[in-house]
């Protein structure tokens, strides 16, 4: 959460060129190995949750696919949570929001499958998830990766992250609109 916020917002302040790029680095910075990406193959058309949940099941394992179908299962089902996802996610005619489903690897290691997609709306929109892409979307790019995470090297430096984050996160809260 940390990452995708502190992302979040060098984006929205133009401070960062590639979003997935930046975001990437900030979960090396938390201990996460590097990315080894995974083809994301053409986006179809559809609705965007289903070309995203079609997506990650060309690209990712069984694992990776039934974690992100339920989430976004989750998001369909509760409009609160979805209206809070889909507001965050826009920024004027842009949009771009991660799909995160993780799992156990062995001990002491966690795996995520990391689905990012940025794309340009057509016109001005708030709601954007459970829309046909062709009516909301004019282009969209999308990145994945796999990253592992060692539980084991976090325990060296988790105090300087834990500062970090709980920063990050007051200053993040501070900035909600309520």
């Amino acid at each position: 959460m940390y990452a995708q916020l502190a992302t979040r917002s060098a984006y929205k302040d133009g401070l960062v060129g590639n979003w997935f790029d930046y975001y990437k680095n900030k979960l090396r910075y938390l201990g996460w190995d590097s990315a080894r990406p995974v083809s994301a193959g053409r986006a179809g058309q559809g609705l965007m949750v289903d070309s995203v949940s079609r997506q990650i099941s060309r690209s990712f394992d069984e694992r990776f696919s039934r974690q992100a179908s339920q989430a976004l299962g989750t998001l369909r089902r509760n409009p609160d949570a979805l209206e809070v996802f889909e507001r965050t996610s826009l920024l004027r005619d842009r949009g771009f929001f991660q799909v995160i489903p993780c799992t156990s690897k062995s001990s002491g290691r966690i795996e995520i499958g990391l689905y990012h997609k940025q794309f340009r709306t057509r016109r001005t929109v708030s709601r954007f998830l459970f829309w046909p892409i062709e009516d909301v979307v004019e282009s969209s790019q999308e990145e994945m990766a796999v990253i592992t995470f060692s539980t084991l090297h976090y325990a060296t430096f988790r105090e300087k992250v834990a500062a970090a984050v709980m920063s990050e996160t007051v200053r993040h809260l501070h900035a909600l609109e309520l």
